[in-house]
């Protein structure tokens, strides 16, 4: 498994770090802002915030650009304001830094895909610093995934193709994004997670951590230093 690979793309938070953020009362953040704005927020309510900060911005904006950006520019305030102090003494999982170090000493890119903001993502590695070749969050690139452009953006930095590539995360839109590029998937079921996260999505390999990749990529190292 995993023979072709040369680059390992990783989501951040509950994927590298522990969770810190509490979605749930973002959301409800986020909409008591879009109903403030008049938005019609209960048609969005399930979607993930990002979306739904796009959705409503939309919506305003067709009916007054000036208040569209009004609104896009509170939601996302609030969004960073909440994610800067979810930062503060989060840890990374055990042995995190150790497997991502092993990666890129086997000559393996190594990439962060988040949509997180910049400035939390910082201070967190500047706590739980992580080797990476490329970092990128919401801030750096035009589209978040499950867009497949925020994984190709850093595939591109690093000269890989998607078919060479792995994309491993805790949330079923890291599985979607690495699908999409025709990359290989792994799943990160961490323990107490619903075991049905994942169901109908068929990733190429299910761990409770990431360190499990290891095990799956080593194989494929030897044999390439055993061919050179």
């Amino acid at each position: 498994m995993f023979e072709s690979v040369r680059a390992c793309l990783f989501d951040f938070d509950g994927t590298l770090i522990r969770p810190s953020i509490d979605f749930d009362s973002m959301r409800r953040v986020v909409l008591g802002i879009a109903r403030r704005h008049g938005a019609t927020a209960q048609l969005v309510a399930a979607m993930p915030v990002l979306e739904i900060i796009g959705r409503v911005t939309a919506e305003l904006s067709d009916r007054d650009p000036r208040q569209g950006q009004a609104f896009q520019g509170e939601a996302h305030r609030a969004v960073t304001d909440m994610e800067l102090e979810a930062a503060e003494g989060v840890r990374a999982y055990p042995g995190v830094a150790e497997a991502l170090g092993q990666l890129g000493a086997w000559g393996l890119g190594v990439a962060i895909i988040t949509r997180n903001c910049r400035a939390a993502v910082e201070r967190v590695l500047a706590r739980n610093p992580m080797h990476h070749d490329v970092l990128l969050t919401r801030d750096d690139v035009d589209r978040v995934k499950p867009d497949p452009g925020h994984l190709l953006a850093a595939l591109s930095v690093l000269g890989v193709p998607g078919h060479e590539a792995l994309m491993c995360g805790d949330h079923p839109m890291d599985v979607v994004a690495g699908r999409r590029i025709d990359a290989s998937t792994v799943a990160v079921l961490a323990p107490g997670s619903p075991q049905d996260r994942f169901d109908g999505l068929e990733p190429d390999l299910v761990v409770s951590s990431v360190t499990e990749i290891l095990d799956h990529l080593e194989i494929r190292w030897k044999s390439r230093r055993q061919m050179s």
